[in-house]
């Protein structure tokens, strides 16, 4: 009997390093795939910006003023983007507090030490 309860310990410490590595390795992948996915994003808006640039001075507006123009488009995308991230990231600060009932009993358990008892 020790025997079995010997290999069926063992099975589920075999399955559950396998669960956890094909997690990790999920994990991984989606990292991976995401900075991908940016540098494709990235390389598209320098492209974009660079056609813009060249339908200006087709269109003979000076290179000096062209330049002017996807300097300002390149600006607004880039502060669309960090606005974006930060939006984000406060919804990301603020969702475990409001999902998580247990955050609300250790917020109760931690106010009632930090209160003075006279």
């Amino acid at each position: 009997m020790e025997k079995l309860l010997a290999i069926v310990a063992l099975g589920q410490s075999f399955y559950g390093r396998w669960l956890f590595r094909r997690l990790l390795i999920g994990i991984v992948m989606v990292v991976a795939l995401a900075i991908i996915i940016a540098i494709m994003v990235s390389a598209m808006l320098i492209t974009s910006l660079y056609v813009a640039y060249s339908a200006l001075l087709s269109y003979a507006i000076e290179p000096h003023m062209a330049m002017v123009i996807v300097g300002f488009l390149a600006l607004t995308i880039t502060l669309a983007l960090v606005t974006l991230t930060l939006r984000y990231l406060q919804r990301l600060s603020i969702m475990p507090r409001a999902t998580s009932p247990l955050s609300s009993l250790l917020d109760s358990f931690t106010n009632g030490l930090m209160t003075e008892k006279r």
